[in-house]
Parts: C-alpha cells; sequence; structure tokens
C-alpha cells in the first residue's frame, strides 16, 4: 500500500510546476506565516487572563513545540521534494485513504485561518479607528457586531483572496511589503 502510495507521488512531481519564488522571497513568506499577525491582537487578551508571566511562558511554550514541528517538516521536505506537501508524506507513509482525510482537515484549517483574518482586520483597524462600529446588527455571545466592521471583514476577506487568486508572486510580493512593515513598526517601538 505504501509502495504504491509512492508510486503515485512521483507522477505529482512531473506536472510540469515553475520555480515562482526565490530564496528571499520564500524566507518572507514563511516568516510571515510564523510570526503572522493575530498575536497583536491576542496578546492583550492573554496578559489580562494569564498576566504577563503566564503569556510569556505560553509564547515560550509554543516556541519550543513549534521547534519539533519544524525539525519534522524540514526531514520530510528534504526527504520528499514534491508538490503537494503534507497530501504527499501522508500518501507517501500512510496511504491515499489517510491521505484524503489529513489533506481536508488541512483545507478546514486554511478556512477558519480566513474566518479568523475576516475578525481580526476589522479588530484591529478598530484601535486605529474607534468610529468603525457603525449601525448595529445583533450581539453574539456578548459581543456586538456592527454593520461597518462585518463589511470591513468581508473587504479585506475578498482582497486577501484575490491576491491568492494572482499567483504565489503577487503574494509574496505583499507578504515582503506586510513583513518589511511590521519590522519597521517592530524597530520604531523598540527604538523609540
Amino acid at each position: 500500500m505504501a509502495g504504491e502510495a509512492a508510486g503515485d507521488s512521483k507522477g505529482i512531481s512531473e506536472a510540469g510546476l515553475v520555480k515562482a519564488l526565490g530564496s528571499v522571497d520564500a524566507l518572507f513568506v514563511g516568516f510571515g506565516a510564523m510570526i503572522g499577525f493575530g498575536w497583536i491582537v491576542l496578546t492583550s487578551g492573554w496578559i489580562q487572563s494569564a498576566g504577563t508571566l503566564g503569556a510569556m511562558l505560553a509564547f515560550a511554550a509554543g516556541g519550543v513545540v513549534m521547534i519539533f514541528v519544524g525539525l519534522v517538516y524540514s526531514e520530510l521536505v528534504s526527504a520528499m521534494p514534491l508538490a503537494g506537501g503534507e497530501h504527499n508524506y501522508l500518501l507517501r507513509g500512510m496511504g491515499p485513504r489517510v491521505a484524503v482525510f489529513g489533506s481536508w482537515a488541512i483545507t478546514g484549517g486554511y478556512i477558519s485561518v480566513v474566518m479568523f483574518e475576516a475578525v481580526v482586520v476589522p479588530e484591529t483597524l478598530l484601535y486605529l479607528v474607534p468610529q468603525l462600529e457603525q449601525v448595529f446588527l445583533w450581539n453574539v455571545a456578548g459581543s456586538d457586531v456592527h454593520l461597518t466592521w462585518a463589511l470591513t471583514g468581508t473587504v479585506a476577506a475578498v482582497i486577501m483572496g484575490w491576491i491568492n487568486v494572482r499567483g504565489i508572486r503577487t503574494a509574496s510580493l505583499v507578504q515582503t511589503f506586510i513583513v518589511c512593515f511590521l519590522l519597521l513598526v517592530g524597530l520604531f517601538l523598540i527604538l523609540g
């Protein structure tokens, strides 16, 4: 079964994919994906509920776990440098049924990230533009939902979708700009 799966995955690597990212592009895409943006919004809640030391310990524990995840991925990528990533790893190691299940689980994870980003962007803008909460719609679990807030999240999701539909090159340029901007903001915070 695993031998058949390994044979199947060889055809995927010969699909004629073209390398679109250079080393610097890949670095910024990876850095942006790992560091991300959501922690900026969520940190205040973490500090309120766990305290400064608790939030720092949680970050450290998460970092230790991610070191092991990174080591596993580095081994898998070097052993199976095929387009398809996790699907190919599961296909070769556990067979087609587990690979399909795993791919759908990853797809569900990606969809949940899109929903999270559609909430994080207006939440972040709310710090800069308090007037964003206009036209009350309803209340969900104690949180008010406003039309302008929902529209901001929708527009942000559509823009992010459009960027990704344009292709990896466009997404890489946007990601590089955002990472440079966040690093610059961090530098200004440190230097005053």
